[in-house]
């Protein structure tokens, strides 16, 4: 049977959060010096929906829906986990990170907060200015928020 080496895996979640005025919640990452989803760590005992749940909560204190890929059947000893997609990345200084990514529809939100709980940028981002800035986005996260506002039409 094979092994899993988890000394250098990081469990994390992200999530693009969209609004009803279609524009999509990124933060800028002090680390990375560029702009990334909302989220964070898999806590021990967490599953990656908790998780984004408990991050958004957190960071922003915004209320969402989880919009899902597909819908799939619920079965008394089987779930299927509805995420977007699962991303692994090398990041700088930081190990392996293991992403489960997922797309959320914000029902509350603020648009005056600019900041998350750890003092780091917050900003909602039209397809528009997605397009004019592209260069400032990494090309994962670019065509992520794209997809992301798309999934919300």
């Amino acid at each position: 049977m094979g092994s899993i080496n988890w000394k250098d895996k990081c469990w994390v979640t992200t999530i693009y959060l969209v609004n009803s005025d279609e524009k999509v919640l990124l933060t800028w990452n002090k680390n990375l010096q560029t702009w990334i989803p909302v989220g964070g760590h898999i806590d021990l005992g967490e599953t990656p929906e908790e998780a984004v749940i408990r991050e958004v909560a957190e960071e922003t204190g915004f209320e969402f829906e989880f919009i899902s890929p597909h819908d799939a059947p619920e079965h008394a000893t089987t779930r299927l986990l509805k995420n977007q997609k699962v991303q692994i990345e090398e990041v700088p200084h930081h190990n392996r990170h293991m992403n489960f990514i997922f797309f959320g529809k914000c029902t509350r939100w603020n648009d005056e907060r600019k900041e998350t709980d750890e003092q780091e940028k917050l900003r909602w981002f039209s397809r528009e200015e997605l397009m004019g800035e592209k260069e400032k986005f990494l090309p994962n996260v670019f065509e992520q928020a794209v997809e992301a506002l798309e999934s919300v039409k």
